[in-house]
């Protein structure tokens, strides 16, 4: 594959396109300069509300309180005003409210009404603003800020939406989580775009993330919010099944700290500290950290693994035991923020973690964090109507194959720079989002994973339009162009209406289109499965003789056997359908129900056997060719050899030369596959019963069919994922304490991911979670996964899951 950097065509093209949304986005100034509102609605309790229409009533603009219950109203001419809040039946209105001529008038508002949580649930991820939940053009899972801090002492993101409706939770280790909705799972899973803050955290080679390195605690989280669906328009590359949004909370809404302690089984021991507060003149900052140390579900497999069978599948054995015996995790990060009285916020963060220990299952085998580190940055400046974001991820890791033993260097850097602008036209009807991006990337693996090192550039432009055509429908239309030195540009278009059937109920019809790259592994990889021993399987290839024969050194006395990338992928392609429902009924109920049939494209599979039924599946690796200018006898011999030993070695038929025209046996490579339509059906309940009752249910059917098999088998292409899975819930929540249960089945499924072909048997999870507030400091908790203590495996070639009970005492100021 040939590379090519940006033109400076490119580049001035793109510095266009940011003068020219900076220009849309830029509203002229009045003789009388403007000022603005800036508020907060809580509950008597000091809870944000947000979902709550806030009207100013003298100019007759609405806005929607955000999930903090934070408002903003911008350029408002100077005089005196009244505000009036609605929901459903309540309403309340603030009066002399002034205004002063380029001033800011700050309000903190308390309401008393009787509200249920779906009444005030917004998110922003569906179309890149804040709308209710009923209103967004997608199917979106919104975890609160609350329901996260109840069950965040376990530290591990993927499980705080292991019980939300199709989500598809598996885990493989006690940090090796593939997270994904809608079916083709794999390890190492990146079908998912996960943002941080608009950060993407992934390991730029694998495309993945490493979860083991989030570097906050889970406390710090103000939403979690899970977009079902093709999102390519609006996030681009990977966003193939949905989009995972993670927001930390901003330290002007949330001063004050935490330090929690949280000890219990595999000898864990783990300690979070947060704290934000005020530094003056406008200035916040929030500091956090922590530290995790516990053995893992991890077990050595040089002479037996922990399960398998003729039923069930076999799992290979691997050439090292672990070289860690346990898990140690350090994180810490610091974020400082300047409130102008414009508006804007201006912000500053870092953070660092250092991961030891972590077992991670791939497609060449299992994958052991030695020494790894990642610091990354973050910068932000957001305005009413444009927001500026770049950052920085770095990476210098070292890690062991368990399979073959060989040391695998990863070290990687990645920066991207986003400028997103916003509009409002005829009334506020209709509003505009644009915004374009930059981005490289560079990977070293000192020859441990690819042949040479690599770097890519990429750059994208996208835009979205939104119109009430009444009070009841809105149009939705949005678009992203993708360019990149690493595969075809792109285009994913997006449409959707949603129809009102009541305040509270809407019914939608989307269309996406979405695309997945591969990654630098599945491209470019070069990794040692296994080495050749005296007498092992391969050693009859060892051509001694004939090399002694004639004198030569062709490098048959110890031939690599390589997993190798495949340079001639094609971009995986989705298209999707879908209706779906999202009603809050009598304000205590929330419904979501979705039916999506997608059609699949150029599937990129998981490694495969280097041979298919019509030759090679990776062209850039045939069968061995000898070396130019051999003598004619030489090289007669040479081949005569060659076939005389395959008849008794089948693996000879790996065979094939590095590019430096060395021997290799190049056992297994990456291809594309034909089409597939793949249907489901996701459906989602919240009641609130009661004040302190809540109860959630979820049940997802996935089917998949493959139209074209590309020339392979229909058992080489597995969607990883069941078609059938529940979930059930139950909170009791009241001042002091709270405690939930949850229990999660799986029906069985097929596992093909490289070296691991098996069945995952049908398997339940049961979590309890329980928290008691002593008093305003002190806070005790206890987190109890798979409580029934039920050993079963969810990835096949995994670790085998078994309980995990943890107790927690955290002391707050």
């Amino acid at each position: 594959m040939s590379y090519r950097r940006l033109s400076w065509l490119s580049r001035g093209a793109l510095l266009v396109l940011l003068l020219l949304v900076s220009s849309l986005t830029t509203l002229p100034a009045s003789a009388q300069e403007p000022g603005r509102i800036e508020g907060r609605l809580v509950d008597s309790e000091g809870h944000g509300l947000g979902g709550v229409t806030v009207t100013l009533n003298e100019v007759s603009q609405a806005e929607v309180t955000a999930g903090n219950g934070s408002f903003v109203f911008r350029n408002v001419p100077p005089g005196t005003y009244s505000l009036t809040f609605t929901l459903e039946e309540n309403a309340d209105t603030l009066t002399d409210v002034v205004v002063g001529a380029g001033a800011t008038e700050k309000i903190l508002h308390e309401v008393a009404w009787d509200i249920s949580f779906a009444d005030t649930m917004t998110v922003f991820s569906a179309s890149r603003r804040r709308e209710r939940i009923v209103e967004a053009p997608a199917a979106v899972t919104h975890l609160t800020e609350v329901e996260v801090e109840r069950q965040a002492s376990h530290g591990q993101v993927p499980k705080l939406l292991e019980f939300t409706p199709g989500a598809q939770v598996t885990q493989s280790g006690l940090y090796d989580f593939n997270f994904n909705t809608r079916g083709f799972n794999s390890s190492l899973n990146r079908r998912i775009v996960t943002l941080i803050d608009g950060r993407d955290p992934s390991v730029p080679f694998l495309g993945s993330q490493e979860w083991a390195a989030v570097s906050f605690p889970l406390d710090d989280l103000a939403s979690v919010e899970l977009v079902r669906g093709p999102s390519s328009a609006l996030y681009g590359a990977n966003a193939f099944n949905g989009v995972l949004n993670l927001v930390t909370k901003q330290p002007r809404y949330s001063e004050g700290g935490f330090f929690r302690l949280t000890g219990g089984e595999l000898s864990t021991g783990n300690a979070d500290l947060r704290h934000a507060g005020e530094l003056g003149r406008g200035w916040f900052y929030k500091l956090v950290g922590g530290y995790r140390s516990s053995d893992d579900f991890s077990r050595s497999r040089v002479t037996s693994a922990e399960y398998g069978d003729a039923t069930v599948g076999t799992l290979p054995r691997e050439r090292i035991p672990l070289v860690l015996d346990e898990d140690e995790i350090f994180f810490g990060g610091l974020r400082l923020e300047k409130y102008l009285d414009n508006g804007h916020v201006a912000t500053i963060e870092g953070g660092y973690a250092q991961i030891e220990g972590p077992v991670f299952q791939t497609g060449i085998g299992r994958v052991q964090l030695t020494d790894v580190e990642r610091p990354w940055a973050r910068l932000n400046y957001s305005a009413p109507h444009w927001n500026v974001l770049g950052y920085w991820n770095g990476r210098d890791g070292e890690q062991r194959s368990l399979l073959s033993g060989a040391p695998l260097l990863l070290d990687s850097s990645n920066f991207q720079l986003e400028l997103q602008g916003n509009v409002g036209f005829a009334g506020e009807r209709g509003r505009l989002i644009g915004g374009v991006s930059y981005g490289e990337e560079e990977i070293e693996t000192s020859g441990t994973l690819t042949f040479s090192d690599i770097s890519e550039d990429f750059q994208a432009v996208f835009g979205q339009f939104e119109y009430d055509v009444s009070d009841r429908v809105r149009l939705v239309l949005a678009g992203r162009y993708d360019d990149s030195s690493l595969h075809d540009s792109q285009f994913s278009p997006k449409g959707s209406i949603v129809f009102g059937l009541t305040p509270n109920q809407s019914l939608r019809f989307t269309y996406n289109e979405a695309f997945q790259v591969a990654n630098y592994s599945e491209f470019f990889l070069q990794a040692q499965t296994a080495v050749q021993t005296p007498g092992g399987p391969i050693s009859s290839i060892s051509l001694a003789p004939v090399e002694q024969a004639f004198g030569l050194d062709l490098g048959f006395s110890n031939i690599p056997i390589l997993a190798l990338g495949n340079a001639n992928l094609d971009v995986e392609e989705i298209k999707t359908w879908e209706v779906g429902y999202t009603g809050v009924l009598g304000g205590e109920v929330l419904l979501t129900a979705e039916y999506y049939k997608s059609n699949a494209d150029n599937f990129i599979s998981d490694l495969l056997p280097n041979l298919g039924p019509a030759g090679r599946l990776n062209s850039d690796f045939q069968f061995y060719t000898p070396p130019a200018g051999l003598p004619a006898p030489v090289e007669a011999a040479l081949l005569q050899t060659l076939q005389g030993l395959a008849g008794g070695n089948p693996l000879l038929g790996f065979l094939s030369n590095n590019f430096d025209g060395s021997p290799i046996l190049a056992l297994a490579t990456y291809t594309n596959f034909g089409e597939v339509d793949t249907q489901g059906v996701d459906l989602g309940m919240t009641w609130h019963i009661s004040r302190p009752w809540t109860a959630q249910a979820s049940y997802s059917w996935f089917d998949f069919d493959i139209v074209d098999t590309g020339g392979l088998g229909e058992d080489q292409l597995q969607p990883n994922a069941p078609e059938n899975s529940a979930s059930f819930g139950l909170t009791y929540a009241v001042d002091d304490w709270d405690a939930g249960l949850n229990v999660r089945w799986v029906d069985e499924f097929a596992w093909v991911v490289g070296v691991f072909n098996g069945r995952v048997e049908s398997y339940e999870v049961v979590d309890l979670t329980a928290n008691y507030r002593v008093n305003d400091t002190i806070k005790l908790g206890v987190n109890v996964s798979n409580l029934l203590d039920d050993e079963h495996w969810e990835a096949f070639g995994g670790d085998l899951l078994a309980r995990r009970a943890l107790a927690s005492i955290e002391f707050d100021w």
